[in-house]
């Protein structure tokens, strides 16, 4: 098989594990991209090659290279200022609910378009190990069976399957967090910004689960809380206070943040925007997220 039918046959799988496991796109584009180089140059693509199933080959290829990855960057997350949040996967709230086969894919939009993990699950998956994390999206997201997983990762099929259950479990005491987006999240995200719109902090203060969150994300290089606010009337006052700071000639436009409405803030006084995502549990805002660190905002592409 040519590299370029490799390439373009494997690439949005890949490039989907490497998201989910990374949970920053620019990070995964680097791994998938030096993923096939290695198997340009081994000429693991060929077919006198001794690799039979490419599609595992390159998947634990991959993953191995996440894993060799999260190793190496957790000092550097242990440093990180404030809350780490993973970088959103953005589009156009217009082009989201265009048919697929409309849309010219770029370098990105294939995760964008087919990647429908929410963003309160995917930050969920940041407090996993990176074995446990590899296990549980291997299964749970691309359907692998243990006998591949195991050999992806270099252990018993049995191990596989205890951590694949131990985490289900696991998730299942954290009802707040769903899985995909919903069209109910959608329609209580359109009720959250006409509120913040209008200045009904009353009707918002409704809206808010009693043991509400806000996470906000600067990375030290833009402003942003530190740690996480909550409560109801601390999490109302922090979104006044942004309100009552915003600028007048500032923008706001509803976006889809991995498959699920979203806000996206822009100024004309900052270099990068704000993009804004919620989670929800029995009809109540249950999770605001707030990214603002200009180092995950490069690759948006919102034109």
């Amino acid at each position: 098989m040519e590299i370029e039918l490799v390439y373009r046959t494997y690439r949005p799988l890949l490039l989907s594990v490497a998201y989910r496991m990374l949970g920053s796109v620019i990070h995964a584009e680097d791994v998938v991209q030096d993923a096939f180089v290695t198997v340009q140059q081994q000429g693991i693509h060929k077919e006198s090659s001794s690799v039979r199933n490419l599609k595992a080959y390159l998947c634990k290829m991959v993953t191995n290279r996440c894993l060799d990855y999260l190793k190496s960057t957790r000092k550097k997350r242990e440093l990180y200022v404030g809350t780490w949040l993973p970088e959103p996967l953005v589009q156009n709230y217009k082009a989201a609910r265009e048919s697929v086969s409309a849309v010219e894919h770029d370098p990105l939009q294939t995760i964008e378009l087919e990647d429908t993990i929410s963003y309160a699950f995917l930050v969920m998956l940041d407090r996993l190990t990176p074995i446990e994390r590899a296990v549980f999206i291997l299964r749970e997201a691309f359907e692998f069976d243990y006998g591949d997983i195991a050999d992806f990762l270099n252990k018993t099929e049995v191990g596989c399957r205890k951590i694949y259950s131990r985490l289900k479990r696991k998730i299942q005491d954290e009802p707040e967090v769903e899985l995909t987006p919903s069209v109910q999240s959608e329609q209580l995200a359109l009720r959250f910004l006409q509120a913040t719109s209008s200045g009904d902090m009353g009707g918002l203060l409704k809206m808010l689960s009693h043991d509400v969150a806000l996470y906000s994300d600067g990375g030290g290089k833009v402003v942003a809380a530190i740690k996480p606010v909550t409560s109801c009337q601390r999490v109302l006052a922090f979104i006044q206070g942004l309100l009552s700071k915003g600028d007048s000639a500032g923008i706001v436009r509803l976006v889809k943040v991995n498959g699920q409405l979203g806000f996206v803030l822009s100024s004309p006084s900052e270099a990068f925007p704000t993009v804004v995502s919620l989670a929800f549990r029995n009809d109540c805002v249950e999770r605001i997220y707030i990214l603002r660190n200009p180092d995950k905002l490069q690759h948006l592409n919102l034109g």
